[in-house]
């Protein structure tokens, strides 16, 4: 097909249909409706972890993006402000693509940035956002940080009750050292 001549068909095959993958030149585009794309991008979640800090703060990061942090006075406040800062940080990305894409530490970002800007508002990116501590069999970073290595003590020790959980969403907030 020709896309320049028919356009509006190549636009309704896109949004109504299927990708389309447009060849001219040796170089390829693909072509792909929203839906879908949001499709595709549901295999890239966004998780945070986080910790109570020693005033009461919710202290949590991004683990895909991990210079993404923030804090708020509730877990909610705690997940909106991480979304704020994933909005800067896509939109970031998209105005200096080129720079984000092709370093190393920043390309894996992209999917990411994507699904961000892809959203509605802060409340639907932050909507998309998971606890690792709501992930069943998750712990932390896979028990190499010192949250995942807390969450870890915790879960083998629970009979003991060693630090608080919030029954309502089964977070592991803050734990104390084993003194025996």
């Amino acid at each position: 097909m020709n896309v320049v001549s028919n356009f509006d068909e190549f636009f309704g095959a896109t949004v109504s249909g299927q990708p389309q993958v447009v060849k001219q030149d040796g170089d390829v585009i693909v072509a792909i409706s929203l839906g879908q794309m949001l499709g595709l991008l549901t295999t890239y979640p966004l998780k945070y972890e986080y910790e109570v800090d020693e005033d009461g703060r919710f202290a949590g990061s991004i683990r895909e993006i991990e210079f993404i942090v923030a804090d708020g006075a509730t877990v909610e406040e705690l997940r909106l402000n991480l979304a704020n800062q994933l909005i800067e940080y896509a939109n970031d990305y998209m105005s200096d693509f080129p720079r984000y894409f092709n370093a190393p530490n920043t390309r894996p970002h992209f999917p990411y940035a994507l699904r961000v800007l892809l959203e509605d508002d802060i409340e639907a990116v932050a909507s998309t956002l998971r606890s690792v501590a709501d992930d069943v069999g998750e712990t932390g970073s896979g028990g190499n940080s010192s949250l995942g290595c807390v969450m870890d003590y915790i879960e083998k020790n629970k009979a003991r009750h060693f630090g608080k959980v919030i029954e309502g969403n089964h977070a592991i907030l803050k734990a104390q050292k084993d003194k025996n």
